[in-house]
């Protein structure tokens, strides 16, 4: 492996530089969150329509996501090893941010923003990780179930990516690259296929297509894996061609705005393989904590600060985009404080359990 990858890594294995990428990706998403999709429709805040391509951030994600579980997957034994520490990192999190939420809007959501969400049922839909359609599925119902927070529903592309992934590299870890590349490509012109003839109409078609989504996104998640493959061996052309038509497929419609936003983010990723020098910005402690603090801070921001900033807003007219800037401050610092005070002593205490031959 290169040796700059290993320079690049904390202590703990984590990589600043992608810490700071989860940074921008979060705020980017926080900002699409409360400036645009839930801004004042009587008073809006300042700068609402610049603030819709914020959730960017998401796809953003699902190529870090890509990178990182390739090398994740590098430094795992076998498939139970791999989900146990997949469960570690995810399941603790959104369990408590669920309650969390479900507790805050029960109890302050006044205005009844998210009436409806606030169910016990899509809390323990939440914390399963699975689609409400598939509740919905079970029960014979129809948008019955959904998430105590809508954000929540990129988790789940999440997970199927974990389990194709991961299912492919224990399969075969030395020719994991090769059958994972011929798998992803395979999978994305079937997907582009059925698109082209119109056949994602036919019901049962649409509704495999909206239970399996992670098709719809793995265009970001095989690119964020070949990343990870060109970061070790950073002169393979066909890791830089197999990019090329990632890039190509998710600009496929060519729609400007979705060009800027992904050839920046396959920018970042280009100069983080070649030249991490010149993203030292990204390795700032303070861009590195909100990196690291992203997960939790994606989970608890979307609901309780919307709800928040709609109890407080009208004590800042005119100036109402203060209130929110005043919540992301909040968020930002409990998820730190969280993410450092408690999440760092669950994870502890549960590698304990589930690895406790490591520790004997």
């Amino acid at each position: 492996m290169d040796n700059n990858f290993i320079t690049s890594a904390h202590i703990n294995g984590r990589i600043k530089i992608l810490d700071g990428f989860r940074a921008i990706a979060i705020i980017a998403v926080v900002f699409y969150h409360y400036f645009y999709r839930w801004n004042d429709a009587e008073k809006p805040y300042y700068g609402a329509d610049f603030f819709h391509y914020g959730f960017r951030g998401v796809p953003f994600f699902f190529m870090i996501s890509g990178f990182v579980i390739c090398y994740t997957l590098e430094g795992t034994n076998d498939r139970i090893a791999f989900w146990k520490k997949r469960f570690i990192r995810l399941f603790p999190s959104m369990l408590i941010a669920s309650v969390i939420t479900f507790v805050f809007l029960k109890l302050f959501d006044s205005t009844n923003t998210f009436d409806g969400s606030n169910h016990f049922r899509n809390l323990v839909t939440s914390i399963t990780f699975l689609p409400p359609n598939v509740f919905d599925l079970i029960f014979g119902t129809k948008n019955h179930f959904s998430y105590i927070n809508y954000s929540y529903w990129s988790l789940w592309p999440e997970i199927q990516f974990y389990f194709l992934a991961s299912t492919i590299y224990f399969a075969d870890k030395y020719r994991f690259e090769r059958n994972f590349i011929v798998t992803c490509f395979i999978l994305l012109l079937l997907f582009y296929g059925l698109l082209f003839l119109g056949l994602n109409h036919i019901k049962l078609i649409e509704k495999l297509i909206n239970l399996f989504n992670l098709i719809q996104y793995l265009s970001f998640f095989l690119s964020g894996a070949l990343f990870f493959m060109l970061y070790k061996n950073k002169s393979n052309f066909w890791y830089l061609l197999f990019l090329a038509g990632t890039f190509i497929l998710v600009n496929l419609y060519f729609v400007t705005n979705e060009l800027v936003s992904f050839s920046v983010m396959f920018g970042l990723f280009f100069l983080f393989v070649y030249y991490p020098e010149t993203l030292s910005f990204f390795e700032n402690r303070i861009v590195v904590k909100i990196g690291f603090c992203s997960y939790f801070l994606y989970l608890i921001h979307e609901n309780i600060g919307v709800a928040w900033i709609r109890r407080i807003v009208h004590y800042f007219y005119p100036y109402s985009f203060i209130a929110p800037l005043l919540i992301i401050v909040f968020m930002i610092g409990f998820s730190i404080l969280y993410t450092q005070k408690v999440e760092s002593k669950i994870i502890k205490f549960l590698n304990k359990i589930l690895f406790k031959k490591k520790y004997e």
